[in-house]
């Protein structure tokens, strides 16, 4: 389905100038409960397809360890996500041609974490490419 949608954006001469997003902040714990499945737990993946994405890359930072005790997992499982949303939606508006002054409304929670925290638009998105 995405090939077809691809296709059709292509053929309507738009495909450089779209994005697909999907997102899951949802995830299991890495233990089992107590009647042997799992709990909920915190995710952070992110698949993006467009004619202006860079893709074929892996982005961001796999835990060195998901055993407990590891820095990560606090508990049953439960990792703690490396990057935040805003990590991905910062460069995806600023791609979009959002106003800077606009992104602490866009992302409320950028202001918790270093600039170094977010992905570059450049890291995400063909440099010469812009909407």
């Amino acid at each position: 389905s995405f090939k077809a949608f691809a296709d059709e954006m292509t053929a309507k001469n738009v495909w450089e100038s779209v994005t697909l997003i999907q997102v899951s902040d949802f995830a299991r714990t890495l233990t089992q409960n107590g009647g042997l499945g799992s709990d909920h737990a915190w995710g952070g993946n992110y698949i993006m397809m467009g004619g202006s994405v860079k893709g074929g890359q892996i982005l961001g930072t796999y835990p060195e360890g998901l055993k407990e005790g590891s820095p990560l997992n606090i508990g049953r499982g439960r990792i703690i996500p490396t990057k935040s949303w805003e990590a991905v939606f910062l460069p995806l508006a600023e791609w979009a041609g959002v106003d800077e002054a606009d992104f602490d409304y866009i992302c409320p929670n950028k202001k918790n974490f270093d600039a170094n925290h977010f992905f570059d638009k450049e890291e995400l998105f063909d440099p010469a490419s812009t909407l």
